[in-house]
């Protein structure tokens, strides 16, 4: 039996897409996810109206393509701009920039895992503490519900002041000019940030990190051994939401004393994570001029595909027979390749991680998290995991960064050049999501022309010319159950989500049920999408998949069309 179903838009996301699922019944009469379709359904603009202006514009403009990431949008592009003006920046620079950098991703990780995978990540370990806390602080007072939740929106706030202390202000710093930065280190500065890290640290450490391992147990211990009586298999987080296994990274956090190995994007083997392009279960080192972009399902002209980012042009076409994204398809070494945390830990650090959780401060020693890659294509759980062990990672490396800038106060921050007649340049930096690159060409001290394939289009991308699905689109409708034992696809259970908290732990979906209506009647139908037969299907584990990269959409596309109106856009080609 077959049944289609759609989320539009999905929540919990930064930005605008749907799913469109095909289902079919094909084990013990339950539904999975057969095809898949994932829309971005915003147009992208900066590319257009940035020609034309100082290329020295570019920093702050195009940290407003998403308020959730716009420093790693502003490092990519600060990296570009400089590239072309052929300045780079001193080490307090590099320092300074590592240093913001490495407080941000302690804000933005485990945002992720609290606020927008967090609640399904709850109900499956049936931990309290990890809900929203939907009955306030009676509710986190007396049952822990929202608990670490909670604590998370006090903890980022802290981690953002650190930013703001270099940056200026939070979202969109101030503070990056090509060659360096505006901001001098100071002892002052140093002091304060040392200070307001700490808690930052405890938590991403002895929080995140912990809330974590009990998703893991229950993954385990509970949903595995439920699963195999349903299936006959036990299916867990690492059996859903498979991909190619082909992983793709830029690399972030240079060498501040050897700045020239980061020039090379090629090589970057001084950064904290090197850039590379891991495949066939192998680290292979990555090469810039092997990325395309294809545009044959993407509201684009045919003039734009098959382009690298240097050359690449963005002709809109609202009315494109057949296509169905906003998004392009960028493909690396003709290949469909994942970006993000699991992508970047990887290619530095191979399958098994064994990262320190040692205090900045008192030197306690918690013991290491140590975590083994389950599936070696990517799965839901290898990407949680891998999201919280780069957050302590970049908890660790703050302080190793901050201490190092002591010996710099006083020192340049700045190598100033004007902005040349004539340049090329490209910036390859990461952020949450993944590999993000931004590149420009001046003509006549302007930008003629700008490019930026970022993580939620390498993620997201539609179907590229050969109708090969992206990373996300292949995740969702992973092969059949027939082939492959029941594992990788995606179940689209009847069952509404009390019940299957119920069918998890006797009795906890009746107490979730009472929590979520306490808070709307209409939460205790979460997740519950209409069939074009007026049946419902749960779409909690397809959405788990989707949010499990983290999707920013807001970075791929950037003008909506409101349902009931139009609009005409008229373009000048530089092309």
């Amino acid at each position: 039996m077959a049944a289609e179903f759609k989320v539009d838009p999905i929540s919990r996301i930064e930005g605008h897409m749907k799913i469109e699922c095909k289902i079919e019944k094909v084990l013990a009469d339950q539904y999975f996810v057969t095809e898949c379709r994932a829309p971005a359904t915003m147009f992208r603009g900066f590319e257009i109206f940035l020609r034309g202006r100082d290329p020295r514009d570019a920093l702050l403009i195009t940290q407003r393509i998403c308020g959730v990431c716009p420093n790693p949008q502003g490092m990519a592009s600060v990296q570009a701009v400089e590239d072309a003006f052929g300045a780079y920046p001193p080490p307090a620079a590099i320092l300074i920039r590592n240093v913001m950098e490495a407080a941000y991703y302690c804000y933005d990780h485990p945002l992720h895992f609290y606020l927008l995978i967090g609640p399904e990540l709850g109900v499956i370990s049936r931990h309290l503490p990890m809900l929203p806390p939907v009955l306030g602080t009676k509710g986190i007072k007396e049952r822990g519900l929202g608990a670490h939740y909670a604590k998370f929106v006090e903890i980022q706030r802290r981690a953002n002041e650190v930013v703001a202390i270099w940056g200026g202000k939070f979202p969109h710093v101030q503070n990056l000019y090509p060659g360096g930065v505006t901001v001098r280190p100071t002892l002052e500065k140093i002091a304060k940030s040392i200070v307001a890290m700490v808690p930052v640290w405890e938590f991403v450490a002895l929080t995140h990190i912990e809330d974590v391992k009990k998703v893991i147990e229950a993954n385990d211990n509970v949903l595995k051994p439920l699963t195999e009586t349903i299936f006959g298999v036990p299916v867990g987080l690492e059996h859903i939401g498979v991909c190619t296994g082909d992983f793709l990274c830029y690399g972030i956090f240079p060498d501040h004393e050897d700045y020239d190995d980061w020039l090379d994007p090629s090589r970057r083997k001084k950064a904290k994570i090197r850039s590379g392009a891991w495949s066939e279960g192998e680290y292979k080192a990555f090469y810039e001029d092997k990325i395309r972009e294809f545009v044959k399902y993407s509201y684009y002209t045919d003039e734009c595909t098959n382009l690298h980012p240097s050359e690449g042009k963005t002709i809109e076409y609202a009315e494109k027979p057949g296509a169905y994204s906003w998004c392009k398809a960028p493909r690396y070494d003709d290949k469909v390749y994942e970006v993000g945390p699991l992508a970047r830990m990887i290619n530095t650090f191979g399958t098994k991680w064994e990262i320190p959780r040692i205090h900045p401060i008192t030197k306690e020693d918690f013991g290491p998290f140590v975590y083994e890659v389950r599936n070696p294509r990517g799965s839901v759980l290898d990407r949680i995991a891998a999201r919280a062990a780069f957050a302590l990672c970049c908890a660790n490396w703050f302080y190793e960064f901050i201490l190092k800038l002591m010996d710099y106060v006083g020192e340049p921050v700045l190598t100033y050049k004007p902005v040349p007649e004539e340049g090329e340049g490209r910036g390859l930096w990461e952020a949450p999501r993944g590999a993000l690159g931004h590149w420009i060409r001046i003509k006549d001290h302007k930008i003629d022309l700008y490019q930026c394939v970022v993580p939620g289009t390498w993620n997201w991308s539609p179907r590229d010319d050969e109708d090969r699905p992206g990373p996300g689109e292949t995740a969702l409708q992973a092969a059949l159950p027939e082939t492959h034992g029941y594992l990788n696809a995606v179940w689209v259970p009847t069952l509404t989500v009390p019940e299957i908290a119920n069918a998890l732990y006797p009795g906890w979906g009746d107490e979730l049920a009472e929590a979520l209506t306490a808070l709307h009647p209409y939460y205790a139908d979460l997740n519950m999408e209409p069939t074009a037969a007026a049946e419902k299907v749960n779409a909690t584990i397809a959405l788990l998949v989707v949010r499990s990269f983290d999707p920013c959409l807001a970075c791929g596309v950037h003008l909506i069309k409101p349902d009931g109106r139009t609009y005409t856009v008229k373009l000048e080609h530089a092309h």
